[in-house]
């Protein structure tokens, strides 16, 4: 982790509370226990015991939920509860310790964003005609592209997907580039 940029110790257990909650709201999914103290604590300084008893609390008050995996592991998610009350006061946490909190959550599920950022399958329409619908999403999870593709055969369906999903940015480009020629070849014939 980077070093800590707000160094100054945050004592102040309603703004640890709101720290913890912040950095759930920002997370796409549940985190584990060392991940959210990971975050929490490589992001700003609070004591492991105030980190504790905070979040403990807002278990108590049910602004986080806690779920037991396996004996040793606990995932830790934001409840509607809990949203609600961070959209209010997030601003209350300081700029420098929410933009490194958001960061390294961004980073933490980088991978598994760019993972999951190719898509492709195929549905049937009948027995000898299939489309090949793929999407391509960027590590914001923003949908960039999405095309569906009307074929004959399941085998040409799933050479499509495998194909589009070996070389979706290549796919990506060059229908950029087509629509970029026409648009550019339209501008001068009028």
């Amino acid at each position: 982790m980077d070093k800590i940029l707000y160094s100054n110790e945050v004592e102040d257990e309603l703004m640890i509370q709101f720290i913890l909650m912040y950095t759930l709201n920002c997370a796409d999914e549940p985190l584990s226990y060392t991940d959210l103290l990971n975050i929490v604590q490589g992001n700003c300084e609070i004591n492991f015991t105030d980190l504790q008893l905070g979040l403990d609390n807002l278990i108590q008050t049910g602004h986080i939920s806690s779920q037991k995996i396996t004996d040793i592991l606990y995932i830790y998610s934001i409840t509607q509860k809990g949203k609600y009350v961070i959209d209010f006061f997030a601003k209350k946490i300081p700029l420098i310790i929410r933009e490194p909190i958001a960061k390294a959550i961004k980073e933490l599920f980088i991978e598994k964003r760019r993972r999951e950022a190719v898509r492709a399958s195929i549905t049937p329409i009948n027995i000898e005609e299939f489309n090949t619908e793929c999407e391509l999403y960027n590590d914001d999870r923003t949908m960039i592209m999405q095309l569906k593709l009307y074929v004959g055969s399941r085998d040409q369906a799933e050479d499509f997907a495998e194909i589009f999903k070996e070389n979706s940015e290549e796919v990506y480009r060059k229908i950029l580039d087509i629509f970029n020629d026409i648009s550019s070849r339209r501008g001068t014939s009028e």
